[in-house]
C-alpha cells in the first residue's frame, strides 16, 4: 500500500527523519503504513512481537504496563508529532514490554524497523543525529523517574501541568487535561483519589480552577517557585 504524500512532510520533520537524504527517506516511507485505532482500540500488546516503531499524526496513545496483580501503570502519554517504541527496537528486543493504546481516535503511522536500520546503517551522519535524538530521551526519562520517586504527589502534578507551558508565562494559563484524570494519576504515580484532593488543596490556595477536564492555572509563577522548593 503507498502511503498518502500528505505523511511525508509530517515523517520529514521529525528527528528520526530530517537527516536522511530524499533516496534513503523514501526507502524509510516504502516500510511505512498508515492505521487508524478508534478510542480504546489497541495499538499493540506486551510481549506482541516488535516489528514497527509509531509516529503518531493524530490523537494520542496510552502506554501502560500490567503488574503480576493485574493492576495497569501508565508509564507515558504519546502525543501526535511524537515517535515511539524506537528505542525497543534498536535494542533487539523481541518484543514489546509495554502495551499501547488509543485515549482518542488515533492515525499513527508504522514504519518498518528492518527497513529503517538498514537505511540508517548506510549513513553514518544520519545514524548519530538518531542517536543524539534518543539520548535526550533517555535524559527525559531519568528525569521522569526522579520525579516519580524522589517528589510528593503535589510536586508530581504541578509538574505535570506544567510541563508545557513556557517558563517566562507568568499570566494565566488554560489547559485541557490529555488524558482521563485516572489515567493521569496512574502517569504519575498517585491514586485518583490523591489526585482529586491534590487539586483540591491547590484549588482553595488559589492557585488553580478546576473544571472537568478543563484546569486554569491562576499563578504559573508561584506553582513554579512551589517545584522549586520541592
Amino acid at each position: 500500500m503507498t502511503l498518502d504524500p500528505r505523511f511525508y512532510e509530517i515523517m520529514r520533520k521529525n528527528p528520526l527523519f530530517m537527516d536522511l537524504c530524499e533516496e534513503r527517506f523514501l526507502q524509510v516511507v516504502e516500510g511505512t503504513i498508515c492505521s487508524k485505532l478508534k478510542t480504546g482500540e489497541t495499538l499493540f500488546r506486551q510481549f506482541q512481537p516488535a516489528t514497527d516503531f509509531f509516529l503518531i499524526v493524530q490523537g494520542k496513545i496510552k502506554i501502560s504496563l500490567l503488574s503480576i496483580e493485574g493492576t495497569e501503570k501508565v508509564v507515558d502519554i504519546i502525543n501526535e508529532g511524537n515517535t515511539f517504541a524506537e528505542a525497543i527496537i534498536f535494542k533487539g528486543m523481541n518484543g514489546y514490554p509495554v502495551n499501547s493504546e488509543a485515549l482518542s481516535d488515533v492515525t499513527v503511522l508504522k514504519i518498518n524497523a528492518e527497513r529503517y536500520i538498514e537505511t540508517l546503517s548506510s549513513s553514518p551522519e544520519a545514524c548519530f543525529k538518531v542517536m543524539g535524538c534518543l539520548s535526550a530521551r533517555v535524559h527525559w526519562l531519568m528525569n521522569e523517574m526522579e520525579r516519580l520517586s524522589l517528589h510528593n504527589a503535589t510536586y508530581r502534578l504541578i509538574s505535570f501541568l506544567l510541563e508545557n507551558v513556557p517558563e517566562e508565562r507568568e499570566t494565566q494559563v488554560e489547559l485541557t487535561l490529555s488524558a482521563p484524570k485516572h489515567v493521569i494519576a496512574s502517569r504519575i504515580s498517585i491514586t485518583p483519589e490523591t489526585l482529586s484532593r491534590t487539586l483540591k488543596a491547590l484549588s482553595k490556595k488559589g492557585l488553580l480552577e478546576v473544571h472537568d477536564s478543563h484546569i486554569t492555572l491562576l499563578d504559573p509563577a508561584e506553582l513554579r517557585h512551589i517545584v522549586s522548593i520541592g
